[in-house]
């Protein structure tokens, strides 16, 4: 259609339209990438190459194309014409991804976290074995109920197993998460991180108890080291780790250099370090200017000082930690800054 655009309109003229008929032409329609440009019979042909367009696009003739407010719809939701770099593991980036791709964002999937199991459960089948002991089990991620799970089940386990001890989850995603295996936490805390996590269950008269956590193989350890210091004994049981995941560093740094990605999302302080590791900048003044016009979300406190340890600006905090409130926060910082669009 679009090669064989001026011949399409001079028929159409010949066989008795009005050259001034209006005419819309939209390219990738309904995608993070669409773009219309919009002209008559006479002049659309030359109004099409002048805006470079290119196919696939569809062509509109006819006085629907008056009403354009509908027709570059699309182009008129808050995240159009950003290019946004998703950090989370493959797994777990769909519901950020199709958030952000439903207010019109163009995302960059960069997968800087690649879980895998632990290499040694020994730790952690020594303490399932004896979990009625525990008064407490705490779930601080997505992942750690995954492979919790996994591991449950590959021992010819289920939930059946868990009745000993009351349950907490870091968030209200992870509790969600524990209620697709049957099981309705007992604690969630009003602020989804350790720290909160941690206060909350002291305040509930944990201190004296035997906590279970299983979680990834390295973590922060703030949490088990609060719950002690309030008398609690606390067992960390490792089930997953995270491992960096090979590839695509210089599309990567290829995009930064060309100034084609307009903002990083970061969901967890891993995927700060592994994304830098992915970076691999030579220096500080490297990283800066690598990232000097790109914005940056952070989806809580821990993640943003991880962000801040690495001498950036974090421009983006969610005052709650989930992934729907920092796309929230992330439509309004965009919604303030119209004249910077993409």
């Amino acid at each position: 259609g679009i090669k064989n655009l001026p011949i399409i309109t001079k028929k159409l003229i010949d066989n008795g339209r009005d050259p001034q008929t209006p005419v819309a032409v939209v390219r990738w329609a309904s995608t993070p990438q669409q773009h219309s440009v919009v002209g008559t019979l006479e002049t659309i042909a030359e109004v099409v190459h002048q805006a470079d367009i290119k196919p696939p696009a569809l062509i509109i003739v006819g006085e629907v194309v008056r009403l354009r407010e509908t027709i570059d719809w699309y182009e008129k939701r808050p995240l159009f014409g950003r290019h946004i770099v998703v950090t989370r593991t493959r797994e777990q980036a769909s519901e950020l991804v199709a958030l952000l791709e439903e207010h019109g964002a163009d995302c960059l999937e960069y997968s800087t976290i690649h879980i895998e199991p632990v290499d040694d459960y020994q730790v952690f089948d020594r303490e399932l074995a004896r979990i009625d002991s525990y008064q407490w089990l705490l779930f601080t991620s997505l992942n750690a109920v995954t492979y919790f799970f996994k591991r449950l089940y590959d021992l010819g386990l289920d939930a059946r197993s868990l009745g000993g001890p009351r349950i907490a989850a870091v968030g209200k995603t992870t509790g969600d998460e524990l209620l697709k295996y049957g099981i309705r936490v007992d604690l969630i805390p009003e602020k989804f991180t350790g720290e909160g996590l941690a206060e909350s269950l002291i305040a509930a008269g944990a201190g004296g108890s035997r906590v279970l956590i299983p979680r990834a193989l390295k973590a922060r350890e703030i949490l088990p080291e609060m719950l002690a210091g309030a008398g609690a004994q606390v067992t960390v049981a490792p089930v997953y780790q995270n491992v960096p995941p090979q590839g695509r560093k210089e599309q990567l740094r290829e995009q930064l250099a060309a100034a084609e990605i307009d903002l990083l999302t970061f969901t967890s302080s891993s995927t700060v370090t592994n994304f830098l590791t992915m970076v691999d900048a030579a220096s500080p003044e490297e990283l800066h200017r690598l990232l000097d016009k790109v914005t940056i979300a952070a989806i809580g406190p821990i993640t943003a000082k991880t962000v801040a340890q690495s001498g950036l600006k974090v421009d983006i905090q969610p005052e709650r930690y989930t992934i729907a409130d920092m796309v929230d926060a992330i439509v309004e910082y965009y919604n303030n800054h119209q004249d910077s669009a993409g």
